[in-house]
């Protein structure tokens, strides 16, 4: 199988679109809200602004629906393991953040590729 090489669709409107969208339902799903405004350029910062903070949150205050919400993502636990490991505290919740929009990114990005279109 040939690579995805995402790098190639980190501006596609549509897979930034997507990839908000992906997010905004699987966070949606435990009780927390995020918000998207529609601009690429601004998307991950949003993203990322409001994800660390509410996985701290969820944390402290449900690790039930914490733990839910990454085997729903399906963030790869190895990498969480690593990341936990050599981060603490807020850089381990940005961190996470940074793997669970990649993980989403990368989710929307395959259904695009392989959705039918190709074939």
């Amino acid at each position: 199988m040939e690579s995805l090489q995402p790098e190639k669709y980190r501006h596609d409107l549509e897979v930034v679109r997507n990839t908000a969208a992906q997010v905004i339902k699987d966070f949606g799903i435990v009780g927390v809200t995020v918000t998207f405004s529609g601009n690429p350029e601004t998307a991950y910062q949003e993203l990322q602004n409001q994800v660390a903070p509410a996985l701290t949150s969820l944390y402290k205050l449900n690790q039930n629906a914490f733990m839910a919400l990454l085997y729903r993502i399906d963030v790869n636990e190895n990498k969480v393991k690593n990341l936990e490991k050599s981060s603490k505290g807020t850089e381990f919740f940005n961190g996470l953040t940074e793997l669970i929009i990649e993980r989403e990114f990368i989710k929307v990005l395959i259904r695009k590729l392989f959705s039918g279109r190709n074939g």
